[in-house]
């Protein structure tokens, strides 16, 4: 098994408050490290652009008007946005465990905040699906986020091919490499180039589609 990510969000942004939450998009991007907060996936992959999530929902089932309230007194603030691939964020949408914004965890349902570490709480296979540990919220949100999907786990595998290409990249340009070795590493090169183009054809034609 891998960890779920490599690096995690954290919150910085401390500027004036601002009137609208999408005003905040730059900054989430940054905090976020240009990635979904639930999945890791880089928002490179999603020609739409990726969606400003409200970690305690604006639109709750909560009945009782004070309580609605409270939700939505935290839509333009900064500590209750996040940045979100549109998958999750439709498959997230108005769900929250309680009628209070600060309870995000209710008998077993419910959100890990995401600037938490999530790799306490989810890992990876070896070709990069996202599976829940042992804890029932992981395995609730891994449901409702539908985190089981195909797409995150091609997304980590061409990001992880990227990796290594860049790494023979260096390699190959080393001026005192062996001629065998420079030989050795080309043939890597070429193979990865390869399996890059065959994961990125298969995106192209599947990407609506994609489970």
């Amino acid at each position: 098994m891998k960890p779920f990510r490599d690096k995690h969000p954290r919150r910085t942004y401390v500027g004036p408050a601002r009137t609208h939450y999408r005003d905040y998009k730059a900054d989430l991007e940054r905090d976020f490290n240009g990635r979904c907060a639930y999945t890791d996936c880089s928002h490179i992959w999603w020609a739409d652009g990726f969606h400003i999530d409200h970690f305690a929902p604006k639109k709750p089932k909560v009945t009782n008007p004070a309580r609605l309230q409270s939700f939505q007194d935290r839509e333009h603030v900064y500590e209750n946005l996040v940045y979100a691939c549109p998958q999750v964020n439709r498959a997230k949408g108005n769900d929250w465990p309680s009628e209070d914004p600060n309870v995000s965890i209710v008998d077993d349902h419910g959100y890990f905040d995401p600037c938490s570490d999530f790799n306490l709480y989810f890992e990876r296979t070896d070709g990069g699906g996202i599976l829940p540990k042992d804890y029932p919220v992981a395995n609730y949100m891994w449901k409702k986020l539908r985190l089981y999907l195909k797409r995150y786990e091609l997304y980590w595998r061409i990001e992880q091919i990227i990796i290594r290409m860049r790494e023979l990249e260096r390699l190959r340009s080393s001026l005192n490499l062996p001629s065998a070795m420079r030989t050795e590493v080309l043939e890597s090169i070429a193979d990865l180039t390869a399996e890059y183009t065959k994961y990125l054809s298969y995106l192209d034609v599947n990407y609506r589609v994609l489970r």
